[in-house]
This record gives structure tokens, sequence and C-alpha cells, in this order.
């Protein structure tokens, strides 16, 4: 569930070749997040590789544990036309409840990363400014059905919704690309 976070992280907060593209899609009032500031490089991002990120997120209100508040993750991926890349093993165009999403990490542990900087993974989240300093992220290797996904151009929507209003309280959409390392070697020569 890790590697799955870090995967979202990277695409929801990625970068175009030129500059980090991300919009606050939410006007509303009660948003419980608000992004300051993110930065990733390398641009595009290198998939697999490791990736370096800091961003400082204000969140104006509580967020309360327990299941209040879903997150829809939509991911499209540019191959001719824009295609949604669909939710397989809970990785893709996604819901999720964001508490029991967080609350994993109750299985596997909070990132060593979050833990050094003192940053909560899981819910409550008390209002504040929270900030992650640049770290060093290891960005998976995409095998298997998911290696289609390890380069091209995307758009990603994230949601959040309360569920006890249905109002949305919180909205980013990010256009990211991801490449593959260079190829080196005899073979890339024949085989590119």
């Amino acid at each position: 569930m890790t590697m799955v976070l870090i995967v979202l992280v990277a695409l929801v907060f990625g970068a175009e070749a030129k500059h980090l593209v991300y919009r606050d899609c939410n006007s509303s009032p009660n948003k419980i997040i608000h992004v300051d500031s993110a930065h990733v490089s390398p641009f595009p991002v290198i998939v697999p590789g490791d990736i370096t990120s800091d961003i400082i997120i204000q969140a104006p209100r509580l967020v309360d544990a327990g299941p209040h508040y879903k997150l829809d993750v939509h991911i499209q991926k540019h191959a001719l036309f824009w295609i949604t890349v669909p939710c397989i093993s809970n990785v893709g165009s996604c819901s999720y409840d964001l508490c029991t999403l967080l609350g994993n990490f109750n299985q596997t542990g909070c990132p060593s990363q979050l833990r050094a900087q003192n940053l909560p993974c899981q819910c409550p989240f008390q209002p504040g400014t929270y900030t992650l300093n640049p770290t060093v992220f290891k960005i998976p290797d995409m095998t298997g059905l998911w290696s289609w996904l390890a380069s091209g151009d995307y758009k990603v929507d994230a949601k959040i919704t309360d569920k006890r209003t249905g109002e949305e309280v919180g909205c980013y959409h990010v256009e990211v690309t991801a490449t593959q390392p260079p190829c080196s070697g005899f073979l890339c020569s024949i085989f590119g």
C-alpha cells in the first residue's frame, strides 16, 4: 500500500518537462486542503527512479478520523486521444475512503521520509501548515500489467468529498509527463 500511495503522490504532484502544473479546482470555504507550493524533480518524472519532492500544504480545518471523506482519483493517459486509466488493484482511476487509505499505514508503517520530518500520515489531521522539505522517494518499476503506465502524458484529477454533507472539500487538477530511463549499452543501439 505504501508504494501505491507514493505512485499516486508522484502522479498527482508530478511535473511537465518544463514546470510543475497543478491547479486548485475547489472554491469551497470549507476546503480541508490547499497546496501552497509543490516541486518535483527530475522533469519529467522517470519511472522507475528517484524523485525529490517538497510540498507545503495548508489544512484549514480538522480532518477527523472516520469514514467521512471520499477521495476520487481520475487518471487519463494520452495515447492518440485521452483514455481513462482503469482502477486495478486499488491503483488508477479509483475511489477511496481517505482516512481508510491513510490508515493502511497502520499495517505498513508510515513512510520513513514522513516520520523523519514528524509529518502525520493518518487521520486525524489537525488544522495547520504541513511542510515536506526536499525528500527523495523511490518510484518502483512498473512491471507486468502496469508497464504501459511507465511513460506518457497524464491528466490527474483528485477530488475529496465530505460524505456527511456531499460538499466537495478538496480538488486538484494536475498534468504530468513520465518517462522511462534512457537506454544504454550495445543492445539499445539495436533495439532502441
